[in-house]
């Protein structure tokens, strides 16, 4: 085998050690393996365990766990006793049974998590069926889809409370996005669509031959001068503008009733999302567990007319029942009407 000359050679390829530049056994040294160390998720683990195991931390924990779970309950709980879905289904019983009074709104209509001032109106008015059509976290268009199923029941009178939650959510970002995106709402509330939407609600319903209420919503908060109740007077007067327009509609002033409760109190607290969100979890609580008394609630936050700065407490609802009981009393009865001419059937009406 013959060796070729140096100059012959074909060359090599070009690396460092090549050009003696670096040792060649460097290039061929293996790499060292990384020290081992104890796995990420697992000190993590280890650290959210041993921060767990502390009383006050696991107190506090399950106190937001459980605060959370109770308020999700009573918010999307089911209640087929006295709604309008409940009184179409048992229809074929109620063949003797006048056309019902219908109370349209939110969580302050719905009543648990609250005074329940329909359930006030139910006891004093004897003369016939009152419906709850409340429906927690609900504001003014998502009550307007469900207006078909009130008209269905062929009521005499309809009262329409709503508004809080659109006023809530023009007042805070945070809180419009989260009533749009759980409300399925093609726009964040604001008062202009609340005066659109109501202005519709009420066209419907009357076109169907019920007397209509427009109810204001109540204070947010309960000092007079905060910004929240300045944007809630004005709802308030799209509400009165409303119902004094075109049609046979009545206004029942619950927001100028409870603006001048709030003016008899030595001082008011206002508004403020986390307040509210902290003693609404606890109300779930003292209501529906505890089974404390509104009243006592209300005194021990120092509090007069609401019991979380939303909803309202027993006066306030107490003075609501009475002004919607004074209304249906003040207009021509069912007995007077088309419904309660002779031969009108409850089946007819639903």
């Amino acid at each position: 085998m013959s060796i070729l000359p140096q100059a012959l050679r074909p060359p090599l390829p070009w690396t460092p050690a090549s050009r003696g530049l670096l040792p060649e056994r460097s290039f061929m040294r293996r790499p060292q393996p990384a020290p081992r160390r104890t796995p990420t998720a697992r000190r993590v683990w280890e650290d959210a365990a041993s921060f767990c195991s502390d009383p006050l931390v696991s107190c506090i924990g399950w106190a937001a766990f459980l605060s959370g779970m109770t308020i999700l309950r009573v918010a999307t709980v089911d209640d087929d006793q006295h709604t309008p879905r409940a009184f179409l289904k048992k229809r074929n019983q109620l063949k003797k049974a006048g056309p019902p009074i219908v109370c349209l709104g939110d969580s302050i209509t719905r009543g648990n998590l609250s005074a329940d001032w329909v359930s006030s109106l139910r006891r004093e008015w004897q003369e016939g069926l009152v419906l709850n059509a409340g429906v927690n976290m609900q504001c003014s268009q998502n009550i307007q889809m469900r207006v078909d199923e009130v008209i269905a029941c062929k009521p005499s009178h309809v009262t329409v409370l709503v508004g809080t939650n659109d006023l809530k959510a023009a007042l805070s970002p945070v809180e419009g996005f989260m009533y749009q995106v759980f409300g399925d709402l093609p726009e964040v509330p604001s008062l202009e669509t609340y005066e659109k939407t109501l202005v519709d609600i009420k066209q419907r319903l009357l076109s169907a031959g019920a007397r209509v209420a427009l109810v204001s919503p109540p204070v947010l908060g309960e000092d007079i001068q905060s910004e929240a109740n300045k944007r809630a007077a004005e709802f308030a007067a799209v509400v009165r503008k409303v119902a004094e327009s075109e049609g046979n509609c009545t206004y029942l002033p619950l927001f100028e009733m409870t603006y001048e409760a709030c003016e008899a109190l030595p001082s008011g607290r206002p508004y403020s999302g986390l307040n509210f969100f902290a003693w609404c979890c606890l109300l779930c609580f003292d209501m529906h567990v505890l089974q404390r008394d509104l009243a006592d609630i209300q005194k021990e936050r120092q509090l007069g007319v609401t019991v979380d700065l939303v909803h309202l407490g027993p006066k306030a609802a107490k003075e609501l029942a009475d002004m919607v009981h004074d209304f249906v009393r003040s207009s021509p009865t069912w007995a007077n009407s088309r419904f309660g001419q002779p031969g009108f059937d409850m089946i007819e009406a639903c």
